[in-house]
């Protein structure tokens, strides 16, 4: 997009303390942290079995997970997770015990992502959030992954996948 001039990342600011069970959940995730992930308003699109393969992979992890979902819960999801309506998006990722971060590329979390220097897993579904998906991508401060196709094996791949990323890569 050459007519466009990107301005953004006006509304990061430093990360707020978590509520107390929000904390507590956090700590609890010892020195493996914890993954975040928010597809915004959207989690409704994602078919069903791919919101089965992403819990599935989700469970396969050391590290603990917090996930803004609103829907029916997946029959795969594993004691690390951690399902909510809401979550504090900007203290999560702000979170010294946050590792990476899912997120389905708007630009607003894109900015708080790179603002508190946590990598990204993106599953871009609509609009800016391919473009916004691809210039961290090229940077190395994400995996991209198709949402629709997706399976456990793909997901849990890019979680993993430490040799793409030029940032400080967390999970083990």
């Amino acid at each position: 997009m050459p007519n466009i001039v990107y301005v953004g990342g006006f509304h990061c600011k430093k990360a707020q303390p978590l509520p107390a069970e929000l904390e507590a959940f956090m700590q609890s995730s010892g020195e493996h942290g914890v993954v975040v992930m928010s597809l915004g308003s959207l989690i409704s699109v994602l078919p069903r079995k791919v919101t089965e393969a992403i819990a599935a992979a989700f469970a396969e992890l050391p590290q603990k997970v917090i996930w803004r979902f609103v829907g029916e819960k997946p029959s795969s999801l594993g004691n690390n997770t951690l399902l909510l309506e809401w979550l504090p998006l900007n203290d999560l990722l702000g979170h010294p015990k946050t590792r990476a971060f899912v997120a389905h590329g708007g630009t607003n979390g894109m900015y708080e992502a790179i603002y508190h220097s946590v990598p990204v897993v993106g599953l871009p579904l609509l609009f800016d959030q391919f473009d916004n998906l691809l210039r961290l991508k090229v940077r190395g401060a994400a995996q991209v992954v198709e949402a629709y196709s997706l399976t456990k094996e793909d997901f849990l791949g890019a979680l993993k996948d430490k040799k793409k990323n030029h940032i400080k890569w967390h999970l083990k």
